[in-house]
């Protein structure tokens, strides 16, 4: 069965997958294939400015969707800003969401084979296998202790 801690890693990887992407859009990185695909109106193979600029600005409209969608379903005192115990209902709403995701035969328990293919539905099998930046590194984080 799974901890706490271990399924909060695991809903915290996407946000790991969006920083990185986050940072592909400064120029820090390359970036990845399909949002090179997307992006690259020039077809040239990368971004130039102006298409980082529209990368942004898309990321931006989506955050700040995703931003008022929050307020709308958390921000129980309608003040327009979700206070710390706003915040926390909402972590524990997609944590419960995810773990019912995971949970496929709703006993309220994660076996590892229900880990497991909730991380690989979700591309992240590779990070848990291979450590962070997928370089076959493996430092004995949390992962590294799931046991069946």
């Amino acid at each position: 069965m799974l901890t706490k801690l271990k399924l909060a890693l695991l809903i915290a990887a996407p946000l790991v997958a969006g920083a990185t992407t986050y940072a592909a859009a400064q120029g820090d990185d390359a970036p990845r294939p399909d949002v090179l695909q997307k992006y690259d109106t020039n077809k040239d193979g990368k971004l130039d400015d102006a298409e980082r600029a529209q990368m942004k600005a898309a990321f931006e409209a989506k955050r700040a969707e995703r931003h008022k969608e929050a307020l709308a379903k958390f921000d129980a005192n309608k003040d327009g800003t979700l206070d710390d115990a706003e915040r926390k209902a909402m972590r524990e709403a997609r944590l419960a969401e995810q773990f019912q995701t995971m949970d496929t035969n709703g006993d309220g328990k994660l076996t590892l084979d229900e880990f497991k293919a909730g991380a690989e539905a979700k591309g992240l099998h590779d990070h848990f296998r291979h450590g962070r930046h997928g370089h076959g590194r493996h430092h004995g984080g949390a992962a590294g202790g799931l046991k069946g």
